[in-house]
């Protein structure tokens, strides 16, 4: 049996957002959830730059965790220092959201701007799992518990919690 690949989606970093303070609480949900991801024998897959990415790949590594980023563009080493394997998606701003969620069995989403909202409804649209966590401001607590459209493919389910987001996804992949 192949690993299972988790998708972390969420709040970019520094680099992105640079009028932002960094949310203390995301990033530590996101530094648990990397490190459960990877004391589970799962792979952690992500955009691979800074801000929930990165804090979610240094919990994995911590772990022994492995961590693929999918990098817009086409240069490589634009990773964060996290990241095992570093996928350069050789287009700019709109292949690296698909690339994820198709590589991903499931998503934890934590925050996130427009960025994660893109990959939600790629996620939705193609009916992967996804737990988004409802403390932290963004993307994922706005749309915690509810369904993208009438269509209902699959319900974005809530989780508080690191732990809780991380079993929620374990339990639906079974």
């Amino acid at each position: 049996m192949k690993k299972l690949q988790i998708g972390v989606i969420g709040s970019a970093g520094y680099e992105e957002y640079t009028k932002k303070k960094p949310d203390k609480k995301a990033y530590q949900i996101a530094y648990e959830v990397g490190k459960l991801i990877a004391l589970n024998n799962a792979i952690l897959v992500c955009g691979g730059k800074g801000g929930i990415m990165q804090e979610a790949c240094r919990g994995a590594k911590e772990k022994g965790g492995i961590t693929v980023g999918i990098i817009s563009g086409n240069k490589r080493n634009q990773a964060n220092e996290y990241i095992d394997v570093e996928v350069v998606s050789g287009i700019i701003n709109c292949s690296e959201e698909s690339l994820i969620v198709s590589m991903s069995d499931g998503l934890i989403a934590i925050g996130g701007g427009s960025g994660t909202l893109q990959e939600l409804a790629l996620a939705y649209r193609n009916k992967k799992p996804i737990i988004a966590i409802k403390s932290v401001q963004g993307w994922a607590n706005k749309l915690a518990n509810t369904y993208l459209d009438e269509r209902q493919n699959i319900k974005i389910i809530a989780a508080s919690s690191a732990d809780g987001a991380v079993k929620l996804l374990l339990n639906k992949l079974k």
